[in-house]
């Protein structure tokens, strides 16, 4: 018995922190950017997220298309070959002259130099080898093309530049800060900015930092840095504005991260600067030539000039010696000039990745769905099946990212959905089969006569309900009492009574179960019920509303009934309250019932018992009022009462159903609201004409008359108004 229990608790609970585990995992990719990057949180979710981030980088990979070649970008590798030619390393800046010249022949566009140039070159003659680069760039750059070098960045003032060359303006993407967007400062490393003699060329100047992610993996790109509050670009990015020759298209909002505004698509950007490169490919899908092979190149080479005519040109090193090797989710081994040029072309043909938070969304619809089918049906209790349906899944969601979310660029977080698919599986298989043979007793036939039917479809469809105990649940619980039964009761014999309270009671039982309702118990004349349990139904105070509607609508004719038997006609009042109650079985092993115990269970008790008291027949709480639509519902308000036992005042409010006078009395109604809302704003003498007016049509209307006495009350005694001279305080249940 302890060991089913035990089971029973665990299977679900388990499934359930599985899911919520990986719920939460998905979105850490956004809840990341809030935390404290030391916290022990933080460092557990880059963790989680690493794997997510291996697992999509697969994915990724196997979409490239190893036909694609990239026609405006093209590569001038410092590799092994040109290394072993030239014979030197450094490369003489003589050789970076001459590539240059023969860039500018060929009818190069844009030219992006990976390279530093923080050191004057030695002088063995009588001209600078860095004064015949000098002259290059700018002999590169009088027919409106561009050359750009590049210098990393630094966050240690020791290190940085005091302020950015005014040069650098030339190239600024914003020269002041945008509204919300807190983009952390940096600083030029003032180490590997390039000399003096290169930056007056007019030369423009890019970073090319890059950062990797905490599996040591390249994945973000350093696209804007925030330099004194001026915005300066990447040499990615600054290449594709000097090829595109637009100025204006470029714009950043003052999103709370931020986001680049590009042809009217958007890349979002972090508020370090960086954004996630989506590649396209390394060597096999960008056009190259070594150096050497375009420094020996005739001036008329026919190939060399479709190749690098009008084109982007990258320069940077691929040699293995290098040290400009990187690890991306595409290639263990990759050049780093790659991300620069991958980020090119993501910004010529707008190839971004979807809002984060529309990827994160997708994934968990995956997630909730996939898991919601699985718990569908692993309660068949077919192991099979269940198999079956998990790899299903596993398939189905696998198909849909390749063919639809990973070519339009949405980062689904499948790797979680996956661990979520299989690790319910595994632990649901896990607990089955320790779990005992299950038992199921026809119990119907007996428990039918006391409880709902839906109560014992679920004792029968779990046994384990039939043990005693309870478990916290909102529902909407419902009071209901005979008016004066005691004088009624004695003035009918005994047979007469029990059928007058049997087609009463049974009436008002079927009312409860058409409306979704469970009946708890019959206490004499008094009806106990509840909405919301043990089924979900949705809105349970609607329901619990509109049932109480039936039963006031359903008794003229049951009192039309007693009218022809000649016997007394029944009164009832109607209490309403929602809440948090424990339900369940309760009592002892051998006998039990299913009922709802609480505070809440108290308190509709109350305003069943307050019915009297105002006169009313429906009473709701304002707990009730709020849970329902009261688009086809009039009520009225009653007051605010303190019951006994409790220091906090409860608003109450009276159902109107249709045989109520104020129902169809609509300008009656109005008049009654409007004359309470002047007693709330302590307008004692216009509430009390309305009231007087309204008594003289609804002169029994006991809810009318107690209002208008308080209003005398006050206008003659002043002093007894405080803060709360709209509250009664009950002194009686």
């Amino acid at each position: 018995m302890l060991i089913k229990f035990i089971t029973k608790s665990i299977r679900p609970l388990g499934m359930f922190s599985i899911f919520i585990f990986a719920a939460w995992c998905i979105l850490g990719s956004t809840l990341i950017r809030d935390m404290d990057e030391d916290s022990i949180l933080s460092k557990f979710l880059q963790y989680t997220i690493s794997f997510e981030n291996r697992f999509y980088d697969y994915r990724m990979k196997s979409q490239l298309d190893p036909k694609f070649k990239s026609k405006e970008i093209v590569l001038v590798k410092i590799d092994d070959y040109s290394l072993e030619k030239i014979g030197m390393w450094p490369i003489p800046r003589s050789e970076h002259a001459k590539m240059i010249r023969q860039l500018n022949n060929f009818g190069a566009k844009v030219v992006a130099l990976d390279i530093m140039y923080p050191e004057a070159s030695p002088v063995c003659g009588p001209q600078s080898p860095d004064d015949d680069l000098a002259k290059a760039f700018k002999d590169f750059q009088k027919d409106d093309r561009r050359v750009f070098l590049g210098y990393s960045l630094t966050s240690n003032p020791e290190e940085g530049l005091k302020e950015a060359p005014t040069e650098m303006l030339n190239d600024a993407i914003m020269t002041q800060s945008v509204p919300n967007v807190d983009m952390i400062p940096q600083m030029i490393n003032r180490f590997t900015f390039p000399i003096e003699k290169f930056v007056t060329t007019e030369a423009g100047l890019a970073s090319i930092s890059s950062r990797e992610d905490s599996d040591g993996i390249f994945r973000l790109y350093q696209f804007i840095t925030n330099i004194d509050t001026i915005y300066y670009g990447s040499l990615g990015l600054n290449s594709y504005k000097a090829y595109v020759k637009d100025m204006n298209e470029i714009k950043i909002s003052s999103d709370a991260t931020g986001e680049l505004v590009i042809n009217g698509k958007t890349l979002e950007i972090s508020n370090t600067g960086e954004t996630k490169l989506r590649y396209i490919g390394s060597e096999a899908q960008f056009l190259d030539v070594s150096l050497y092979d375009l420094l020996v190149a005739a001036p008329d080479d026919a190939k060399m000039k479709e190749l690098l005519n009008n084109k982007i040109i990258f320069v940077g090193s691929t040699a293995q010696g290098a040290h400009d090797l990187r690890p991306s989710p595409i290639d263990a081994k990759m050049p780093g000039v790659y991300g620069h040029m991958n980020l090119t072309h993501m910004l010529l043909h707008q190839y971004f990745y979807q809002n984060i938070n529309e990827s994160v969304k997708y994934s968990l619809y995956i997630l909730f769905l996939g898991m919601l089918f699985f718990l569908i049906v692993q309660r068949y209790g077919n192991a099979f099946l269940d198999a079956l349906v998990i790899v299903t899944l596993l398939l189905i969601s696998r198909y849909v990212d390749s063919t639809y979310f990973l070519p339009h660029g949405y980062e689904l977080k499948l790797f979680y959905c996956f661990f979520c698919f299989i690790a319910s599986y595994s632990w649901n298989t896990f607990i089955l089969f320790y779990e005992a043979n299950k038992e199921k007793k026809q119990i119907k036939g007996t428990f039918a006569r006391y409880v709902a039917p839906t109560i014992v479809d679920e004792m029968l469809k779990d046994p384990e309900k039939l043990h005693v105990g309870g478990t916290k649940k909102e529902i909407t619980c419902l009071f209901s009492d005979v008016r004066d039964f005691t004088s009624i009761s004695e003035g009918m014999s005994a047979t007469e009574l029990a059928h007058s309270l049997n087609m009463y009671m049974g009436k008002m039982t079927d009312i409860v179960f058409d409306t979704k309702g469970t009946l708890d118990k019959y206490i004499g004349d008094a009806i106990v019920a509840f909405w919301g349990a043990p089924l979900e139904i949705g809105n349970h105070a609607q329901y619990a509303v509109e049932g109480a509607i039936r039963m006031m609508e359903a008794l003229p004719s049951i009192n039309e009934e007693f009218r022809r038997l000649n016997r007394p006609e029944f009164k009832v009042g109607i209490g309403l309250n929602s809440g948090e109650c424990s339900v369940g079985n309760m009592g002892s092993d051998r006998i039990f019932s299913y009922t709802a115990l609480g505070d809440n269970m108290n308190l509709g008790a109350r305003l069943e018992s307050l019915c009297k008291h105002y006169g009313a027949q429906i009473l709701i709480s304002e707990y009730t009022l709020s849970r329902i639509d009261t688009a086809n519902i009039k009520y009225r308000p009653i007051d605010k009462v303190i019951v006994k036992g409790k220091t906090t005042p409860v608003e109450i409010f009276e159902v109107l159903h249709n045989a109520h006078p104020m129902f169809k009395d609509t300008e009656g109604f109005n008049f009654f609201v409007t004359a309470h809302k002047l007693f709330m704003q302590k307008d004692f003498k216009g509430a009390s004409d309305i009231f007087t007016q309204l008594l003289m049509v609804f002169t029994d209307d006991k809810p009318t008359k107690r209002l208008n006495d308080l209003c005398k009350k006050y206008l003659e005694q002043p002093e007894l108004i405080n803060d709360q001279f709209d509250v009664t305080k009950m002194t009686e249940k």
